[in-house]
């Protein structure tokens, strides 16, 4: 019994190892997984290490139709420890300047000198695709835009389809100013490496390289034009991890920024069509067209596969259309607030031009086309090069040429030309009547117009109408302006027109007109699908307010030319009026003489006198109390008739009309001398007087008159 037990123990042991031994191999085998971490493409119930071992689906990277594709050694996941030989970054490092921006320039610049990247070893091999254009490259460039301080938003001027696929050239932006560039920072070519004297090229020696730090901007003046290329890199590479963008110029300028599919670059367009000397600054294009070459890389990682950088070549398209007959429009940019002027008289001299070599004002745009470096490219050293704060110090500027002399600037408070600044002046009848006005074009701007700009005039009336509508004064306002021919003559004013009148002068662009091949700046994004369009727009719905000044003409008080409100203020006016007396208190004989005499008359005189008062031009109305020169004849009675002349004052409120009539009632009080002749006996003689009287006078300040220094009287000519 007691050797049985121990038996029984041991065989109930072994039995529950053999029954758990099958439940404990599964377990080891399957590790414990979360469930909420399973593979959404495998089962629920399937093995876990199936699921964690399988690879992430990718969508390989395709390079097809590049430039040029360089790969990394198979497994080269770092930086060689060689910096002797290999490809470059770029394809010709020793001319190439270089700007970096947005992201740390230093290891891309150690790289370039020779430092150590990825295939700084020597076991990176690059293939050559197809040297020439290819769709894949050109399929690159979507668009290319323009900014200005002036514009809110950039405009389109290349990249709009058409109805063929094609894209388009919408607006030659060759007549703009051109945006500087000279605060930016660029790391100049890199020098070639000393040689040993078995002739093999030496490992270069380590140097400092410095982070290239820009200067302070220059504030653009507001026709400076600023052109941005919007690319996309292609869709068929797009899976392929890189880290930096180069984009190259023909020119030997490169600017290098952190790799996006969609980015931007900005340019300066070349007017004169040659390169100039490289500064890497900004890239460079042609009113012709080029390429640019655009290449992705890594610099410590191959982007896909062993993959380290890829290349397209990138067709810019030409910003001129010297092909078809219908072109691009030329930009311009929109005129200043004094650039449009109205002017009545003979031309103002101009001033005299600048010698040959001399400086522009100060102050006056510079002409399109690209600025001068401000100093010259150092040349190449054989040696190590200088430190970068050392290359990037400016060289002192070249002293500057003696200014040409100005033209005495003009008194503004004296009559002469004002701006259509959406003002007011005042002029007499005279000029207008006369047609000796015009709209003139001024301004630097101006020599830049090498195609007509369309504008169009408008003068109306304001202070009457017809139909509900202002009177318009001109029959054809077709204005065409060239350097050449930059006034607008406003033709003699006769119908609908009778000298004390309220005008408004308006200038409008007109950007649809046929006759134009100019587009101001303010206009192109309103009208740029129209002029796309195969079908004509409406001219008229297109034009736009350029300038516009109110024009005040007041007979017998303005100036033979235009002056401001401030200037003119009120004016004083003179004019004929005729005072028939109603009843009149008069006192004649000196009290120191004789008894005073008191003469009470009614109906008993009527004379003609010279008026003298103040009046407002712009409210149309007379200081309410004139001053008059006269005399008139008087029946005092008993056969004695009175010729009195007198210096009086009288009011000028007017009881008919507005504007020049001077027709009141009121009383008028003068002193003066009269002579007495009487039919009964004889002559009293010349005597003082002094008389208040109730009158009504009959006037008129004749409109088409002006007294400016001329003076001379009329009648009224109005309706």
């Amino acid at each position: 019994m007691s050797a049985r037990r121990p038996a029984m123990l041991l065989s109930a042991v072994a039995l529950a190892l053999a029954l758990s031994a099958p439940a404990a191999a599964p377990a080891q085998d399957e590790p414990e997984t979360d469930a909420g971490e399973a593979d959404d493409g495998a089962p629920a119930g399937g093995p876990a290490s199936a699921r964690s071992a399988a690879p992430p689906m990718a969508v390989p990277a395709d390079f097809g139709g590049s430039l040029q594709v360089v790969r990394a050694p198979a497994g080269a996941v770092g930086a060689a420890t060689s910096s002797a030989g290999g490809p470059e970054i770029f394809p010709d490092a020793r001319r190439v300047w270089m700007t970096v921006r947005d992201t740390d320039p230093v290891p891309i610049e150690a790289a370039r000198r020779g430092g150590r990247w990825l295939c700084s070893g020597g076991g990176c091999a690059a293939q050559t695709g197809d040297p020439g254009q290819s769709p894949v490259g050109d399929q690159i460039l979507r668009s290319i835009k323009l900014q200005t301080p002036t514009l809110p938003l950039p405009l389109t001027v290349w990249g709009r389809l058409s109805e063929d696929g094609q894209r388009l050239l919408d607006f030659d932006p060759v007549l703009l100013g051109r945006r500087s560039y000279r605060h930016v920072c660029a790391y100049r070519p890199v020098a070639e490496p000393a040689r040993s004297p078995s002739g093999a090229p030496a490992a270069p020696p380590p140097e400092r390289v410095d982070a290239c730090r820009d200067g302070r901007p220059e504030p653009p003046p507001a026709d400076a034009g600023e052109l941005t290329l919007g690319m996309q890199w292609p869709k068929q590479s797009e899976m392929a991890d890189f880290h930096y963008l180069a984009i190259v110029d023909s020119c030997g300028n490169a600017r290098v920024q952190p790799f996006q599919r969609t980015f931007t670059v900005p340019v300066l367009e070349v007017a004169s069509g040659a390169c100039g000397r490289p500064d890497g600054k900004v890239l460079r294009v042609f009113p012709g067209g080029g390429w640019l070459r655009v290449t992705a890389f890594n610099l410590h990682a191959p982007a896909a596969g062993n993959v380290v950088n890829a290349t397209y070549r990138v067709t810019i398209p030409p910003l001129e259309n010297l092909v078809e007959s219908n072109p691009a429009r030329l930009l311009f940019p929109d005129p200043l607030a004094d650039d449009l002027k109205v002017d009545c008289g003979p031309t103002p001299i101009a001033p005299p031009r600048a010698e040959p070599g001399s400086a522009p004002p100060p102050g006056s745009p510079r002409p399109p086309g690209p600025r001068p470096p401000a100093a010259a490219p150092p040349a190449p050293q054989t040696g190590p090069p200088a430190p970068q704060a050392a290359a990037q110090a400016p060289s002192p500027a070249p002293p500057r040429a003696a200014l040409p002399r100005r033209a005495p600037a003009v008194d503004p408070s004296r009559p002469g030309p004002q701006p259509l600044a959406h003002g007011a002046v005042v002029i007499s009848p005279a000029p207008l009547r006369l047609g000796n006005c015009r709209i003139r074009l001024t301004g630097q701007t101006k020599h830049r117009l090498v195609a007509p700009l369309a504008l169009h005039v408008s003068l109306t009336r304001t202070d009457q109408m017809r139909g509900g509508a202002p009177i318009e004064l001109l029959q054809d306002g077709t204005w065409i302006v060239t350097p050449s021919s930059a006034e607008f003559p406003l033709p003699p004013l006769a119908d609908d027109f009778d000298g004390d009148a309220r005008l408004r002068l308006t200038v409008y662009s007109d950007p649809l007109s046929p006759q134009g091949k100019v587009v101001l700046l303010s206009d192109a994004g309103r009208v740029a699908s129209s002029l796309r369009s195969n079908e004509p727009g409406d001219p008229e719905r297109a034009r736009r307010l350029v300038g516009s000044v109110a024009i005040h003409s007041v007979p017998l008080c303005g100036e033979d030319n235009f002056e401001t409100l401030e200037a003119a203020g009120s004016c004083f006016r003179a004019y004929l009026t005729v005072p028939a007396m109603l009843a009149t208190l008069q006192v004649t004989r000196a009290p120191w003489v004789e008894k005073p005499l008191v003469t009470r008359s009614v109906l008993s005189a009527v004379g003609v006198a010279l008026a003298i008062d103040r009046y407002d031009p712009v409210e149309r109305r007379a200081f309410p109390v004139a001053a008059q020169v006269g005399g008139f004849v008087q029946t005092l009675g008993e056969g004695r008739v009175g010729l009195l002349g007198y210096v009086g004052v009288a009011p000028t409120v007017p009881i008919l009309g507005s504007g020049g009539n001077t027709t009141s009632f009121g009383f008028l009080a003068g002193l003066g001398l009269e002579y007495i002749t009487n039919e009964a006996g004889p002559d009293e003689g010349l005597k003082p007087a002094a008389f208040l009287s109730a009158v009504v006078q009959v006037g008129q300040a004749a409109p088409q008159v002006s007294t400016s220094g001329r003076a001379s009287f009329g009648t009224y000519a109005g309706e």
